[in-house]
């Protein structure tokens, strides 16, 4: 178990340093913990999310117990994080092993100095748990919410204002829930039933999503998912249900040319191959020459034979001029990631309000590119897992303002919700955690005006 506390504490440190996302610190990780055994790996995960996602409410009682809380060393404070989360949220380890443990972690990394501080805050904190002198809801909402609920103060004042006090808090809550895993069955392949039937002896729980026809939930499993046999044999992904929904927000059919513009690691370029039933064409861009080369690997196992891949970067370069002229895009744009805080939570610490508007400078400039290649008649999708306006509505209105050969096409969506519940009256897909349990993503469908030319 202390090394799975190293482990992630050395994660820790190099998220809170750098630029880089969790993910990539994980996979760097890999090696030393592919040796764990697997409750020790679990450990590793289980401290590295949960310091991050408590971590303001966690930085609150170490400032509560403190009497110099500025003066703390950044390591230091790190080793109380995961200390503190592991008295305040778990409960299988004892309080004097969870001090003792953060004690002799001080003074293996170069804090043998603060050792006596460490062992006296967690003993003041493991005495009296309960005995916090939080910020009062009613006179101090905004504070209350940031240091309870672990969430950046710029962040919890904008969504109350926007939300009031109650859904704000709703939405605090869901992102700080563990979120269940959810994948789409690859109906190339098989179907869903099928797919559940078929890892009924993988999971404990296994539930079909609400709204997307593919979506399966999945809890209380021991094996990791790349060790099931319908992983392997390609009858499956892990895409969050909101994510699936956006496929069929642009709905391609079989024999179009389709665009993934910002294909990533290719879940929605694969799902998009399925709803054309691999008839057709999709062109799958990324920056990332790394991404793409997991895409094709990823398409293989899946079966899917329509897809070709290119690097691209569309921020930086208009796109090719041999890019032929398409039936449906995708767009789906790099942005703040403030949708998907409960699967991210080194998204709370990273991203600044200043950040938004970058983005939607980027969004829009990749929106504007990407629409030079689409047919008259065709369909694009903008997207993003984001619930910020600066990223959603104010990107579709400054487009349209540029392009009046495009109108938005209000997509009905049917066959997977009523009017109202997932679709605006403006005719946008907006999913949020805590409305619809699922992550929270914008999308809007924008049709070029048949007449343009």
């Amino acid at each position: 178990m202390s090394q799975a506390r190293q482990i992630a504490f050395d994660i820790l440190n190099r998220v809170h340093r750098g630029r880089r996302p969790l993910d990539h610190w994980l996979d760097a990780a890999e090696p030393r913990m592919h040796a764990l055994a697997r409750a020790d790996r679990a450990m590793v995960h289980a401290l590295v999310y949960g310091a991050l996602r408590w971590q303001a409410r966690l930085d609150y009682i170490i400032d509560h117990l403190s009497r110099h809380p500025g003066r703390i060393d950044p390591e230091v404070r790190t080793i109380l994080r995961l200390a503190l989360f592991q008295i305040h949220h778990l409960d299988r380890i004892p309080a004097r092993a969870v001090v003792h443990s953060a004690v002799e972690l001080a003074k293996n990394n170069g804090r043998a100095w603060a050792a006596g501080f460490v062992n006296g805050v967690l003993r003041r904190a493991a005495a009296a748990p309960h005995d916090i002198d939080w910020p009062d809801w009613e006179t101090a909402p905004e504070q209350a919410l940031a240091a309870q609920l672990a969430m950046p103060h710029w962040l919890a004042a904008r969504w109350i204002r926007r939300w009031g006090l109650e859904e704000a808090r709703r939405l605090c809550e869901a992102i700080n829930a563990i979120p269940p895993v959810t994948i789409r069955a690859n109906t190339l392949k098989t179907d869903r039933a099928a797919l559940m039937a078929a890892i009924d002896r993988e999971a404990r729980r296994i539930e079909a999503t609400r709204y997307a026809p593919e979506g399966i939930v999945v809890s209380s499993f021991e094996r990791p998912l790349p060790q099931w046999a319908a992983f392997q044999d390609g009858w499956f992904q892990v895409q969050d249900e909101a994510a699936q929904l956006v496929a069929h927000f642009l709905s391609p059919l079989p024999g179009e040319t389709v665009w993934d513009a910002c294909a990533g690691l290719g879940t929605k370029t694969a799902h998009l191959a399925q709803l054309m039933r691999n008839k057709g064409t999709i062109v799958a861009t990324d920056w990332h020459a790394s991404k793409l080369n997991r895409l094709q690997s990823e398409m293989q196992r899946l079966g899917v034979s329509i897809v070709r891949h290119r690097p691209m970067d569309l921020a930086g370069e208009a796109p090719e001029a041999d890019l032929p002229a398409f039936d449906r895009i995708l767009v789906d744009a790099p942005c703040s990631g403030l949708g998907v805080l409960q699967k991210n939570p080194d998204g709370k610490w990273k991203v600044s309000r200043a950040d938004l508007d970058r983005c939607r400078q980027r969004q829009i400039a990749l929106l504007a590119r990407a629409a030079s290649h689409l047919r008259a008649g065709g369909t694009l999708v903008y997207a993003v897992c984001s619930v910020e306006p600066e990223e959603n509505e104010a990107v579709v209105e400054a487009f349209l303002q540029k392009r009046r050969d495009f109108a938005i096409h209000v997509r009905r969506l049917a066959a997977l919700t009523a009017p109202g519940t997932l679709l605006t009256r403006e005719g946008h897909l907006r999913t949020l955690p805590h409305r619809h349990g699922m992550d929270g993503f914008f999308a809007a469908a924008l049709v070029k005006k048949a007449e343009s030319v």
